[in-house]
């Protein structure tokens, strides 16, 4: 598919990849739905391109620098001596598919013909699933191309049977009578309530043979009937062959065995081979909790490892991370009471109680009760700390005069909506990286914006642009509304920063309607608001 512009250059995208765009570009707007409800891009982008209070030079430089020519693909020319075209067949797949390669003639070479391929087939005494519409096409093309890979046989795959065994269901899922379909497997459910319906024991299915390119008959493997263990926290249905839960959790299926966990205990990295992990009591993580992956709990969650650009939520309970968190400015860590990480770098972390941790890089850090950053470095460098009594550092800022805000006094009301703020722009960021990320392997040419330009194939491409366009300005908006937000948080002057090492210049400590910033170095310090002097006084600390 072809886009031409104006000065000739051209976008070439395949059918497969209008697809793989088209799907990135869907799941963009539904995941930032969640929060940001429907995105209209189209009107939006007319907004800001060309409402006088949005357009901009730095909105159009912005689709400039995004937008990157996709030009035609090259093409290699090859000088060959004259000979004739040859041609190659391969047997696969334990003889269940045939692959042709055709090498064209050079010069005045005689190209490769039907017999030459059909002389080949008969030597190797290929008789059955032959194409004799691919091997044409694969000869007329091999006059003057190289062909490879050209599938021109293929066998008839064993279709294997299916040994008894444990079947999860879905929840509210009713299949229907004798239909195999309707069952999922037991990774796709994660909790059960008690007395619901979890699983079905399947008796063994036959498979149905098979045939290779020989023309010889593969059987299908025997399959065997199991008999299930039940755990303390599930009953059985023998005579329906279904199993309900006596009890609320997780369903655990392990080869032959069925059991309800009250915790759930994930041995390996949450990655996309696990998925997006929802569970109502406490959560272990054995690895770390990998880029992209969402891991909710209704209590306590223990991370062994870290947590990279990932979201980890704890509905009812504190978070632990053993090894820290590698937001790269995307990671959104909230739990309803404490969290403690070793390190945390470039990320979003929110806790109802005590936050503790050895450093803090470039982040966002908000609790209800303190910020501890205490032990090991005990370094903080950038972003912003939000505190409702207490913030202990050893040491705060950088020699480079990093901006560094400590914001002390923030009630609960004002955490849960500073909450709910912040993941509304984890979502419209994690929107906009995942949008630029589809531009980039798709690319635009940087060319005008306006509709007569585009062609119905380059529709998609284009749409991209402006959704990046409209969730930058989402972005903007959102963190505007967080810094009018903060500055409503002054109602209190009750907190404390003490700072048991150095504290660089560019920090800024607020307290209530105080402000102080630091500009010369100074060591063993507490901050606290003076009520007689309306100020925030710096105390030495002994």
């Amino acid at each position: 598919m072809t886009e031409s512009r104006p000065n000739g250059a051209e976008i070439k995208l395949t059918e497969k990849e209008m697809d793989r765009l088209e799907n990135r570009l869907g799941r963009v707007l539904t995941d930032l739905a969640a929060t940001e409800g429907d995105v209209d891009v189209d009107s939006e982008f007319e907004k800001i391109m060309f409402s006088r209070a949005e357009t901009s030079e730095a909105t159009c430089e912005e689709i400039r620098e995004m937008s990157r020519r996709f030009g035609p693909r090259l093409m290699q020319l090859l000088g060959m001596p004259a000979a004739p075209g040859v041609c190659r067949l391969h047997v696969l797949d334990q003889g269940m598919k045939v692959e042709l390669d055709v090498d064209p003639p050079a010069s005045d070479g005689k190209p490769v013909s039907l017999m030459d391929v059909f002389k080949q087939i008969q030597e190797q005494k290929i008789v059955f699933g032959l194409d004799e519409a691919a091997i044409e096409k694969a000869v007329e093309t091999g006059r003057t191309d190289k062909v490879r890979g050209a599938c021109i046989a293929r066998g008839v795959p064993v279709q294997a049977g299916r040994d008894g065994c444990i079947v999860a269901l879905g929840k509210d899922m009713e299949p229907a009578r004798g239909d195999d379909a309707a069952f999922i497997p037991a990774a796709h459910i994660e909790t059960a309530e008690q007395g619901q319906k979890i699983a079905k024991l399947l008796p063994p299915a036959p498979g149905s043979p098979g045939k290779d390119v020989f023309g010889w008959e593969i059987p299908p493997p025997p399959v065997k009937a199991i008999s299930p263990r039940v755990g303390d926290g599930v009953s059985f249905d023998a005579d329906a062959g279904v199993f309900y839960a006596k009890e609320s959790g997780r369903v655990a299926v392990s080869d032959e065995a069925i059991d309800i966990e009250k915790m759930m205990v994930l041995e390996s990295d949450v990655d996309i081979s696990v998925g997006h992990v929802t569970f109502p009591g406490e959560l272990v993580v054995r690895g770390w909790v990998r880029s992209g992956l969402l891991i909710e709990a209704g209590k306590d969650i223990a991370i062994d490892g870290g947590v990279e650009a990932a979201t980890v939520r704890s509905a009812g309970g504190s978070i632990f991370i053993n090894k820290g968190i590698q937001g790269s400015g995307i990671a959104f860590i909230e739990a309803a009471w404490d969290i403690s990480a070793r390190f945390i770098e470039q990320a979003t972390v929110l806790a109802g109680g005590i936050l503790k941790t050895q450093s803090a890089i470039r982040s966002d850090l908000a609790a209800g009760e303190a910020v501890m950053v205490g032990e090991g470095r005990g370094i903080v460098i950038g972003g912003r700390l939000h505190a409702g009594r207490r913030v202990q550092v050893r040491e705060l800022g950088n020699a480079s005069g990093e901006t560094t805000v400590v914001q002390l006094g923030i009630s609960p009301d004002s955490l849960l909506a500073l909450t709910k703020l912040k993941t509304r722009l984890q979502a419209a960021q994690k929107a906009l990286s995942d949008a630029e990320q589809a531009l980039s392997q798709a690319g635009l040419s940087a060319e005008t914006l306006q509709s007569g330009a585009v062609t119905s194939e380059g529709r998609d491409v284009l749409k991209l642009v402006k959704t990046i366009v409209v969730l930058s300005n989402r972005v903007r908006k959102i963190q505007e509304e967080e810094a009018k937000f903060v500055e409503t948080m002054k109602n209190r002057t009750d907190g404390i920063l003490d700072v048991r090492g150095r504290v660089h210049p560019g920090v800024k400590v607020l307290i209530g309607h105080a402000a102080y910033a630091v500009l010369k170095p100074l060591s063993f310090v507490r901050f606290k608001y003076d009520p007689a002097l309306r100020r925030i006084k710096v105390i030495p600390l002994i």
